[in-house]
This record gives C-alpha cells, structure tokens and sequence, in this order.
C-alpha cells in the first residue's frame, strides 16, 4: 500500500503537471514572439486592367510570406502625378511602412521618393532604371524591339502593318512598346501605319476599312488586343484578311484568343514574379534601411504551341 507520503507526492506531481500545462498553455513558458505586420500601400493609375490580377497574386503571396499587409489605391484622375504625390504623402501619413507606386511621371516623383526619414518606396518602372533605386522594372520598348523581331520572321516583306494605339496619348508604357516595334518594322521595310478607336465603335470601323489582301495587327495595349479579338472572332470574313494579329500583356482574354488561334503571338512579362518581388524589394528596405539595385523583368514572346509549356504554364496561370 501507498502511504501517506507517497499520496502527498503524487497529488504534487499531478498539480505540478496541471500547472505545467496551463502555463504552456497561455504561453506563460512558451511565449511565441509577436511579428509586426508591415503595412504596404500600392498606389497605381487603375487596376482593373487583367494583368493586375496575376501581378495582384504574386502580392499576396509575398505577403504571407512575409507578414505584410497589402493595400491598393487607385488615382481618381488618369494619369494625374500631382495627386498621386497627395496619394503618397495621405499614405505616408495614415502609417504605412513602405510604398510601391507605378509613377505616373518619374521626374516629379523623385523628389518625393528622396525625401530623408520617410517610408520606403519601391518604383514599378518603364524603361532604363537609374541605378541603387528600389524598383521593379519592364522595359516595354525592348519588348516593342522584341515582338518586331519574332513578327519579322513570321511575314512576308513589306507586309501593311495596322497598328492599334490608344485613343489619347496617355501611357508612356503604350508609346514606348510602339515604338520599339514601329522602329524594329519600318527598319525591316514593313509599311505601318497608326490608327486610333473612333466613338463608340471603337477599332471596328478601322478594322473593317483594311486594304486589299492580307494585313498585320498589332496592338499596343493589352485592352486594344482584347477588342480586337473579339472583332475578328465575330467576323469570320474579316478574319481572313488578316494576317496575324499581335501584341502583349497575359490578360486571359489574350490567353483565350492565343488558344483558339485568333490572337498569333504575344510578348509578356512574369506578372506574378513582378507583384511578389516589388513587396519583398519593399521589405528588405524596411528591415535593412538600405539601397537596392532595380530589378529588370524579362519579356517572353508566345504563341499557341508555348501555352502549355512548364515555364510559361506556372508564370502565365500561377496557383490561386
């Protein structure tokens, strides 16, 4: 039999395994350190367009990854820089840790950006990046020059080129992708020629006005892509007089008519790599307090038989 002392020392252990257990419990022993949560604000014209939804993706991900949280603001006003500097200093003063801005102009934006004591930025650039600046760049005339040299390859000299530019000169990533590829053509002896959206009919009144025999679209933005599309898969007639039809971005739309053969080929650049390396660039700017070298994202050209390639399938559909 179990004595009285021996009774005492187990009712001791059993509530020393009780406390132990309670304290483990409420972390009284085992306390998990509390991780700060980065607050990042992105600022961009507009966000509606389809390839933000990858971009958007690749966002998210880095943000688990790295205990951040991501918020988007859009400009009330295209292309407006002066209220994109309010955007920044409103954000900057709301508490947020770190910025990333796709720079409606970039002169007037880097003033803001050196300002001494202020929250990390992080560009999304066009072009040629200055160097030691925290940026994630596309260079869209080199993918202009890129999409030109594959269209060389797949049309006959001194093809009629139609090229689909915007409405309003607005977008210095538009103008700069047309021309990169205006110069790589005309340079190749291809006759192109500029055309703009008319009223509500958009690029259908253009597109149905094509010179005899075949000719070659090329759009200069995701969204002229898309409409175009959409004409051509409407109007089996007028399909036929094109040759091919090209342009960029990696919108589902592009996907769709570059699988059903509408759309020939496409330059894009990995969206979702862009969006999780722009919130890592902005983090380790945060936790180092130091410069770092721009980041240039490289343009891939596409066509019906890639999609289903390995390494364009993970960049061009990434996993929810």
């Amino acid at each position: 039999m179990i004595g009285k002392r021996g009774k005492l020392l187990i009712v001791l252990y059993m509530i020393f395994l009780v406390i132990l257990f309670l304290m483990c419990s409420t972390d009284l022993i085992i306390r998990e350190p509390e991780k700060e949560v980065y607050q990042i604000a992105v600022i961009v014209e507009d966000a509606r367009d389809d390839n933000y939804g990858n971009f958007r993706k690749g966002m998210d991900q880095a943000a688990v990854e790295f205990n951040a949280d991501v918020r988007f603001i859009t400009l009330y006003e295209e292309m407006d820089a002066g209220q994109q500097l309010d955007l920044i200093d409103r954000e900057r003063q709301d508490g947020a840790d770190a910025l990333i801005v796709a720079p409606v102009d970039e002169k007037v934006l880097a003033a803001a950006s050196g300002k001494q004591g202020s929250a990390p930025m992080v560009l999304l650039g066009i072009g040629e990046p200055e160097e030691k600046t925290a940026a994630v760049v596309v260079d869209y005339r080199k993918m202009g020059e890129q999409l030109a040299e594959e269209m060389k390859k797949r049309i006959p000299a001194g093809s009629h080129v139609l090229i689909l530019a915007e409405a309003h000169e607005r977008s210095a990533t538009a103008e700069d992708f047309l021309q990169g590829a205006e110069a790589v053509l005309e340079d190749g002896g291809y006759d192109c020629r500029r055309v703009r959206p008319e009223g509500e009919e958009g690029y259908r009144e253009v597109l149905e006005a094509l010179p005899e025999g075949k000719a070659v679209i090329l759009a200069g933005t995701p969204e002229a892509l898309a409409e175009a599309g959409g004409i051509l898969e409407e109007d089996p007639v007028l399909a036929g007089c094109v040759q091919g039809l090209y342009g960029r971005g990696s919108t589902m739309a592009a996907l769709n008519d570059l699988d059903s053969g509408v759309v020939t080929g496409i330059c894009v650049t990995d969206e979702f790599s862009r969006g999780y390396f722009s919130v890592q660039m902005a983090i380790e700017a945060l936790e180092k307090r130091g410069g770092h070298d721009p980041l240039v994202m490289e343009s891939y050209y596409i066509e019906k038989k890639d999609l289903r390639k390995s390494e364009y399938e993970k960049m061009l559909f990434p996993m929810e």
